[in-house]
């Protein structure tokens, strides 16, 4: 080998050399490759890991939400938590509180222990409302345990007659018996059929004035309705129509003490046996 040539392979082998990696270099570039694999191997794994956690969160939370659901409504509709336990009687007169109270708790038919939820508020209402003396009621829900009745009675505004049998009478021609007994002692309508109503529409529209002198009111038909008063006088009063202008009449007519008048016709009135004013 000559000398340049030898000259050439030792300047090849010192350029080798200077860029031939050094033992350290070559632990470190091994040593980071794996560890960079196995880094980015972990970073999915975190992923899925967070969501399945979350997926398990949110299933224990619709478990959760659906056993409360299910409790409320074994609670609500099912339990004995919320069942009736009390029923309160209101609007009734002190008279007829007693009585009154037993009637509508047994035509509401509301058994102790039901549950509020399943309470036919409805059905209760129109069985109350069958009892004669009853004009309106309201049943309604006392969370948790009670359930409240409020009855409206009805009020006589006179006393119905039909032999040896009195009940009561209200504005609309309504006939019962109140719970507390009949303590209304006049008017008292005699008649039957429609002219009772005619008879009620009447006794309604008089004057308190003359009102107070009524004790009998008879019903011979619609448009024959007989008025007696106090002192045994009749009054032919006729229908219930011009109710005021007849009371003006009749006010007119009452001094000269007859034994009968006739306002039936209120522009030509007309008096029977005249007794004459008193002296």
């Amino acid at each position: 080998m000559s000398v340049v040539d030898e000259q050439r392979s030792e300047q090849s082998r010192v350029k080798d050399a200077e860029f031939a990696p050094t033992p350290s270099l070559v632990r470190r570039i091994f040593r980071w490759r794996p560890l960079r694999r196995k880094r980015q191997k972990q970073v999915p794994d975190r992923w899925i890991a967070q969501a399945q956690r979350k997926r398990r969160l949110k299933f224990l939370f619709v478990l959760l939400v659906a056993a409360l659901a299910g409790f409320a409504v074994w609670a609500v509709w099912f339990s004995s938590l919320l069942a009736v336990q009390r029923i309160e009687v209101l609007g009734l007169t002190p008279e007829g509180e007693l009585v009154g109270g037993q009637e509508v708790r047994s035509a509401a038919s509301i058994s102790i222990g039901t549950p509020i939820a399943q309470l036919n508020t409805g059905a209760a209402q129109t069985r109350i409302e069958q009892l004669p003396w009853v004009d309106s009621v309201e049943v309604r829900r006392a969370w948790p345990n009670d359930v409240v009745l409020a009855v409206t009675e009805r009020t006589p505004v006179a006393v119905l007659e039909n032999g040896d049998v009195r009940s009561g009478v209200d504005a609309q021609g309504a006939v019962f018996d109140p719970p507390g007994g009949l303590w209304l002692t006049d008017p008292v309508i005699r008649g039957e059929g429609p002219a009772v109503k005619v008879a009620v529409d009447v006794v309604t529209s008089l004057p308190e004035d003359i009102e107070r002198r009524v004790r009998v009111v008879q019903a011979v038909s619609p448009d024959d309705i007989r008025l007696e008063l106090g002192n045994e006088s009749i009054v032919r009063w006729g229908n219930a129509e011009e109710a005021d202008f007849k009371a003006e009449v009749l006010r007119a007519l009452l001094p000269r003490r007859a034994e009968s008048y006739d306002v039936s016709a209120p522009s030509l009135p007309a008096t029977f046996g005249e007794k004459g004013p008193k002296k």
